[in-house]
């Protein structure tokens, strides 16, 4: 059986224009933020601090492990390079 190429393609099929949406006016809309603002859950003073206060933590221990890395790396290199010299 051979096969025809392109002549049983079926045609391509145009999508009708999507429905505009509807408009809000200003007032509508800062009605909602207002709705969806109220939903919203904060954090207590306490879980703020607290949380700063690990992220600082975790940014000083990183640092740390950092500089040792870079600094046995550092020492390494040097190492190498004065043994060829």
């Amino acid at each position: 059986m051979a096969k025809t190429i392109g002549k049983n393609t079926p045609a391509k099929q145009t999508e009708a224009p999507a429905p505009k949406k509807k408009r809000t006016n200003p007032f509508q809309f800062f009605q909602q933020v207002r709705q969806e603002a109220r939903k919203v859950t904060w954090t207590s003073r306490q879980e703020t601090i607290i949380s700063t206060i690990m992220v600082l933590v975790m940014a000083g221990l990183a640092s740390l492990f950092f500089f040792a890395v870079d600094s046995g790396i550092s020492f390494l290199v040097t190492f190498v390079l004065r043994l060829g010299a």
